[in-house]
């Protein structure tokens, strides 16, 4: 890439290499690159960090993985190795790089956070279960008494519906039945 400026905007740097403000801050915290602000702390790129993400954009364009780049790009001294993350029990904190000689304190750490992890999970699971069946009961009595009151009004208006009908029929019969002795009397008169 050819660097025109010695200072870049996120935004700047993110259109000249044809991809998203959010991608760039992505490879900042990956790569573990320090991006200098200004005065009104907005970030800004110098030459060596849009010729970094330069480099990072074109490799992953290429088809590699964020660590197969992180392995490039290190012995360069071109990205920092990230601090490792310790665990305890409330928080995440980084600390500064930490050497174990000791395998099997790291061992143990690894085991007891294993156990931990999968008592919370549990836990969380079983919390979420009884939640789920309490939801799924109650939903199951509304959805019957409103299935129930959909049943009752329909009977009613089935039952309205048959005795207009049986009022229509009598009126009708009774009407024909006059109609009926009528039309008898005519024939057998003439």
């Amino acid at each position: 890439m050819e660097i025109l400026k010695d200072r870049y905007t996120i935004t700047e740097l993110s259109e000249r290499l044809g991809v998203t403000d959010h991608a760039l801050r992505y490879y900042e915290k990956e790569f573990c690159l320090q991006v200098p602000k200004d005065e009104r702390g907005r970030r800004y790129y110098t030459t060596d960090l849009a010729n970094t993400m330069f480099q990072i954009k074109n490799m992953r364009d290429e088809g590699l993985e964020i660590k197969a780049i992180k392995k490039i790009l290190q012995p360069e001294n071109v990205v920092n190795e990230a601090p490792p993350i310790i665990l305890d029990d409330d928080s995440i904190s980084i600390v500064p790089s930490l050497h174990y000689d000791n395998t099997n304190e790291i061992r143990q750490f690894f085991s007891e956070f294993k156990d931990q992890i999968t008592t919370s999970i549990s836990q969380e699971v079983c919390t979420a279960t009884e939640h789920l069946e309490k939801e799924i009961s109650k939903t199951k009595l509304e959805l019957g008494a409103c299935v129930e009151n959909s049943m009752r009004r329909l009977e009613t208006k089935m039952e309205k519906h048959f005795e207009d009908v049986d009022r229509s029929i009598s009126l009708w019969r009774e009407k024909n039945k006059k109609g009926l002795a009528k039309r008898l009397l005519s024939k057998v008169f003439k």
